[in-house]
């Protein structure tokens, strides 16, 4: 996880077109933290936000906010490194001593216990680690430019396709038969184009409602959604990744928060392709679900694709 000791950003250094940017990304988080207080990553980019724009005391206010779900979880370390941010800023506080002094004393006797576990700040693993962090290094050169890893064995479709037939969320011949679909459309699909989504083509003839499946979807794999049809994309962001994520897997950077960048892909079962991407960026990395159509609307935009 990258430090949580932010250095504030005074409203004038920061562009208008950046400010409007940020102010988006702010409403967006505003209500993910609402609806989800245990979402540590989108606490923290909410944190970085407010800094940025100089917007101090909603800062402290969402640093405690943060340091509060990382006991909730287990988190004892990152708790404190919060309240000694928030101490700084408020050394007159007594609240936040005695809740600094209470986190020392439960980190002290999960220590004593030998239980590692609380003291790790890695994310769980599994569908819950949407909001993974991790902070790999770019090969040198062009970003851009970056090759591929090689470990793109699968594209996830197959196991997406088991997952919706086990949980009952699209009749079985349905699901079928998109997936052949979907195999035959990839095999056949020349470059550039955009890759054909098994999600989509389960929702093409109103077979399956698409906004029910997401929801599905997003309530037992714990992902985070992301409307992005709302949001103004810079194509430069998108080309942070080569066309063989973006096209051929419908992966999308979307924004940039200080040390985070946000990603919108089609597919939460795509393992190798959330791997690829950790590989490339040198940047730590929030994952959403997005529907493909707004995915596919993004790339048309940024590749100048019909």
């Amino acid at each position: 996880m990258y430090s949580t000791g932010s250095i504030p950003l005074m409203n004038a250094q920061v562009k208008q077109e950046e400010q409007d940017q940020i102010l988006q990304t702010i409403e967006m988080f505003e209500v993910i933290a609402q609806a989800n207080p245990d979402d540590c990553q989108s606490l923290e980019i909410l944190k970085e936000a407010y800094w940025k724009l100089d917007r101090q005391s909603d800062a402290i206010v969402a640093t405690r906010k943060l340091a509060e779900a990382f006991v909730r979880t287990g988190q004892f370390s990152s708790a404190m490194l919060e309240y000694e941010d928030v101490l700084q800023k408020q050394p007159d506080s007594p609240e936040v001593i005695v809740m600094l002094n209470d986190m020392e004393s439960k980190l002290s006797r999960a220590m004593s216990d030998n239980l590692p576990a609380p003291l790790s700040d890695a994310p769980e693993q599994g569908f819950r680690s949407t909001l993974i962090v991790i902070d790999e290094t770019v090969k040198e050169g062009d970003e851009n430019q970056a090759a591929t890893p090689s470990n793109l064995d699968t594209d996830g479709n197959e196991p997406l396709a088991k997952f919706l037939m086990q949980h009952q969320l699209a009749p079985d011949h349905l699901v079928i038969s998109s997936l052949d679909k979907v195999r035959k459309a990839s095999k056949d699909r020349s470059t550039p184009t955009i890759a054909l989504s098994l999600i989509h083509e389960l929702c093409r003839d109103g077979a399956v409602e698409l906004d029910r499946l997401l929801c599905s979807i997003l309530d037992r794999t714990k992902f985070a959604y992301i409307p992005l049809e709302y949001y103004d994309v810079d194509r430069q962001i998108v080309k942070m990744l080569p066309e063989s994520l973006t096209l051929e897997r419908l992966i999308v950077p979307f924004d940039i928060v200080s040390r985070t960048v946000m990603v919108a892909m089609a597919n939460p079962f795509d393992v190798s392709g959330r791997e690829a991407v950790q590989k490339l960026l040198d940047y730590n990395i929030q994952w959403h679900l997005a529907a493909p159509t707004s995915i596919n609307k993004v790339l048309r935009e940024s590749y100048h694709l019909s």
